[in-house]
């Protein structure tokens, strides 16, 4: 086993203490299971999800530029 520091905001670790008085256990079997959430694949659906949103955040930045230089009948 490998030992790894983790240091929590005093509001977050009090609410895991409030939880658990186990705070190891909790949070490795949070960590294993996001790791398994992770290891799953997407659905079809879920992945245009997320591409839905990565092209709204890539319009959203280039919004200001895109018409800049067009003229007015395009």
């Amino acid at each position: 086993m490998k030992t790894i520091e983790l240091h929590l905001p005093d509001d977050l670790a009090d609410k895991v203490y409030h939880i658990t008085e186990n705070a190891e256990t909790f949070i490795i079997g949070l960590v294993r299971s996001k790791i398994n959430e992770l290891d799953q694949p997407l659905s079809l659906a879920d992945q245009y999800r997320l591409e839905a949103a990565e092209n709204t955040d890539l319009l959203a930045d280039f919004t200001v530029v895109d018409l800049e230089g067009w003229d007015e009948e395009y």
